[in-house]
């Protein structure tokens, strides 16, 4: 397989986004610090009212002054929740608990509570006379769970500005092979113009000569002519004019079945025998010269081809169905794309071609109705009038 090559000057954006892996590893380093020193702030913070509470106790005890340091560190601001227990796991005191729900010193909100804390923290034993008579335990400020937070939330950023980047980048690549396909197109024409014209010009001298052949020549090369207009038109704003779609169809079909071998049954019907609305002729048979040329393929020169053409609601439905050998079902919601296909030939881009002229240019739909292994395809059309 061969590797793509790549350069710093012509691939700018794979620079920018390894600028912004390195800007967001250093942010989330920084935060990972910043928790680890927070937690440690928290850890001393508590070690020291633990401290503070065991002195406070033991003046109490000894009838003497509180020292008021020692109160103001019991008193202080503190949102980090914490419960105090004694030697048998008995609940003794509590701060920083929602007081509504922890009425009762027992409650099954404060067991609760004291279990969870008791998973975030190891705890702070209070010592009395050389002797563990009391334990705290504490949990994580709101602080230190938003700091916890804020990496989830920054990768979270990260991945959606990432998918936004990748969204962004395939749609430009789309757009320039969009861009390309329709340079090709237009070049292609261009090309074939130049020839076609000094064809037909050779043929009118063979009719002039009372050359009978002329006239099927003289009749490929007008169709030449047909494709030749249809690629030179694509990527350009269609002209779209009263036209009668029963006829234009069944133009399209009458030449496509005289070219079909005698083993494919071609069917047409119309339930209205004309119809004018506003269409680009030449494109609009395009599409339905893919349909059918599509349902040949899929026949392997035997079976029936059948299209059909009815009114409802405001609209012209086309039909086209075959008895042919189906669509794969991995591919039914993917064959409207660029370069997918079923067939060993071809490009791909008969049925992308198809909706781009259907839906953008002509305001109307097409879609797969139905479709299975070795029992036919159908395909539907939906034009307004």
């Amino acid at each position: 397989m061969k590797f793509p090559t790549f350069s710093w000057k012509d691939n700018s954006r794979w620079l920018l986004i390894i600028t912004l892996v390195i800007m967001v590893f250093f942010i989330l380093w920084n935060l990972f610090l910043l928790v680890q020193q927070t937690e440690g702030d928290e850890r001393q913070r508590m070690e020291l009212w633990a401290l503070a509470q065991q002195q406070f106790t033991q003046n109490i005890d000894l009838n003497e002054d509180v020292n008021p340091i020692i109160f103001n560190v019991l008193t202080s601001e503190n949102n980090i929740p914490m419960i105090v227990v004694d030697a048998d796991d008995r609940i003794v005191s509590f701060n920083n608990i929602d007081p509504q729900k922890a009425v009762m010193r027992d409650s099954a909100y404060l067991k609760k509570t004291l279990a969870r804390i008791k998973r975030e923290n190891p705890p702070i034993d209070i010592v009395y006379e050389n002797t563990v008579n009391q334990r705290m335990y504490y949990g994580n400020s709101s602080l230190l769970n938003k700091l916890r937070f804020y990496p989830l939330a920054l990768l979270l950023v990260v991945l959606i500005m990432t998918s936004l980047l990748v969204v962004y980048l395939r749609a430009t690549q789309t757009a320039i092979q969009n861009k390309l396909w329709t340079g090709m197109a237009k070049e292609t024409a261009h090309q074939i113009g130049t020839p076609l014209s000094s064809l037909l010009g050779w043929v009118s001298l063979l009719k002039s000569k009372g050359i009978e052949e002329a006239k099927h020549m003289e009749n490929d090369l007008k169709r030449l002519e047909t494709i030749t207009h249809r690629f030179s038109k694509i990527g350009s704003l269609p002209n779209l004019k009263k036209n009668d779609l029963v006829a234009a169809t069944k133009e399209v079909f009458e030449y496509l079945s005289l070219r079909t071998p005698k083993s494919i049954e071609m069917r047409f019907s119309s339930k209205t025998p004309k119809k004018e609305i506003l269409l680009n002729k030449e494109l609009y048979c395009w599409v339905i010269e893919n349909l059918i040329k599509n349902s040949i393929d899929a026949l392997k020169d035997k079976g029936v081809i059948e299209l059909q053409i009815t009114e409802k609601n405001s609209h012209v439905e086309i039909w086209v169905q075959d008895t042919g050998q189906g669509i794969p079902k991995n591919m039914h919601k993917k064959i409207f794309l660029p370069g997918v296909t079923t067939k060993k030939r071809g490009w791909g881009l008969g049925l992308s071609l198809s909706k781009r002229i259907i839906e953008e240019y002509h305001n109307g739909k097409i879609g797969l109705q139905k479709t299975a292994k070795n029992k036919g395809t159908c395909f539907k059309i939906e034009l307004p009038y």
